[in-house]
């Protein structure tokens, strides 16, 4: 099985001149994108000896690997931010023997005036992957010069070949709420995530986005909604890590969640969230959470599957009792067998189940 990742090597304290060369590369792909969407279709540079009409000075393979990221997005109107691109023929991540014996590495692509050779920083868990592309398993893609914050990176796509073990079938459900955020369960274990502390998070960045628009700061609003996008983020990729180092820990050879197109949250789910002042987690992002829950149990070899979600929640995982209603609050209680189990948690061991079936 084949995966798409991608891993951001931060460049290692480039000096003043490379940050300003670095910047005036992305500032020219940027003028170059707009140009180009501006122009008719028919009269739009293919080769980079033609796009050079149309730009400040570039190198080559900037140009033309910019003439394919625009066309990747033919709905653009106009680009905020295009970063400078090279393809795997241009980018070249190299490690070398330093003088005590540890590893340096770099990064080598052409700028403005000649092809570059930068140190960057590598994490243990990304030179994992690097070694895996050196060894010929991996398939390096697109490298993309990016800008965060006075910090320069580059991003680099990598495909790699995932091989699923010959493992005893064992299945994990997930069940994610506006109360728990998410709940995970693999025979009789269990992992909880409390929204409490994130909807609390949340209600502070919606005060301060109430005060900012009264105060119509709105470049100090748009900074607050980019950090807040960025703090989410963290999250659930912290949280995704989290269940899938449960996950493997476990054995775990599938992981189940509910499939969750068409979802709208009840009527009863929308008092609840009133009653408890808003700790429930309303507009949290759970598609991106269940994205990176799956990318990451697929570079694990563990393969995910969705079911559909009815009466997960009003079942007894236990016997297959259905309940007309959840009346005890946080716990699931059966009317037949009288097993207690914490709502949640019952329902991840129904969605593990399977009981409505798998989505289509």
């Amino acid at each position: 099985m084949k995966q798409i990742l991608t891993i951001k090597l931060k460049l290692y304290e480039p000096t003043q001149a490379k940050r300003e060369t670095y910047q005036l590369m992305a500032d020219r792909v940027t003028d170059f994108a707009n140009t180009y969407i501006a122009l008719d279709k028919k009269s739009r540079p293919k080769t980079s000896k033609q796009a050079k009409e149309y730009s400040d000075p570039l190198p080559s393979a900037v140009l033309v690997q910019a003439i394919r990221d625009i066309e990747s997005k033919p709905k653009a109107k106009h680009f905020k931010r295009l970063w400078p691109a090279f393809n795997n023929q241009n980018f070249r991540v190299e490690k070398e023997l330093s003088r005590d014996g540890g590893a340096v590495w770099k990064a080598s692509f052409p700028t403005l005036e000649k092809r570059v050779g930068v140190p960057v920083v590598v994490a243990s868990y990304q030179e994992k992957y690097l070694n895996l592309l050196f060894a010929g398993k991996a398939r390096q893609g697109t490298a993309r010069l990016v800008k965060r914050g006075r910090d320069w990176y580059v991003h680099l796509s990598l495909t790699v070949t995932v091989e699923q073990e010959q493992r005893p079938e064992k299945v994990m459900g997930i069940d994610l709420g506006l109360i728990c955020l998410l709940v995970a369960s693999v025979s009789g274990q269990t992992l909880f995530f409390s929204g409490c502390h994130l909807a609390y998070v949340r209600r502070r960045f919606a005060e301060l986005r109430r005060k900012l628009q009264k105060a119509g700061v709105h470049r100090a609003l748009k900074k607050l909604g980019d950090k807040e996008h960025r703090w989410v983020t963290d999250v659930n990729h912290k949280v995704s890590r989290a269940v899938a180092d449960f996950a493997l820990s476990h054995g775990v050879t599938c992981i189940r969640m509910e499939d969750l197109a068409g979802v709208r949250w009840t009527k009863r789910q929308n008092r609840i969230q009133r009653r408890d002042h808003g700790r429930s987690l309303h507009y949290w992002p759970f598609y991106q959470l269940q994205e990176f829950i799956e990318h990451k149990a697929n570079l694990a070899g563990i393969r995910v599957e969705y079911v559909n979600r009815e009466k997960t929640s009003l079942t007894c995982s236990r016997c297959g009792e259905e309940k007309h209603s959840r009346s005890n609050g946080r716990w699931f209680v059966c009317p037949r067998c009288k097993k207690v189990k914490h709502v949640d948690a019952n329902a991840a061991d129904n969605i593990a189940q399977a009981i409505s079936g798998l989505a289509a």
